[in-house]
């Protein structure tokens, strides 16, 4: 099984508990190892240059913004990642 290591930012909203929800059923779905680190911290967020939340980053990239995506839409973004590298 394949492991992804992601962080969550977010401020424990309906939002990013959803997307939380829809990143682990993606990744169940996928076969793949998730290990999700949930982030609350503004500043983190402001360097990072996250303005809107619920985020997602994925090695160094901020992936996702201001959206919860479906689970199907996370599979996609997973694959290409995980054939990223």
């Amino acid at each position: 099984m394949k492991e992804q290591r992601i962080r969550l930012f977010g401020l424990g909203c309906n939002l990013s508990k959803r997307l939380l929800d829809n990143v682990r059923q993606a990744a169940s779905e996928q076969g793949v190892h998730l290990v999700v680190e949930e982030v609350t911290d503004i500043q983190e967020m402001m360097d990072l240059g996250i303005t809107a939340i619920p985020a997602l980053q994925m090695g160094k990239e901020v992936v996702l913004s201001g959206q919860v995506l479906g689970v199907e839409e996370l599979k996609v973004l997973f694959g290409k990642a995980l054939k990223a590298g």
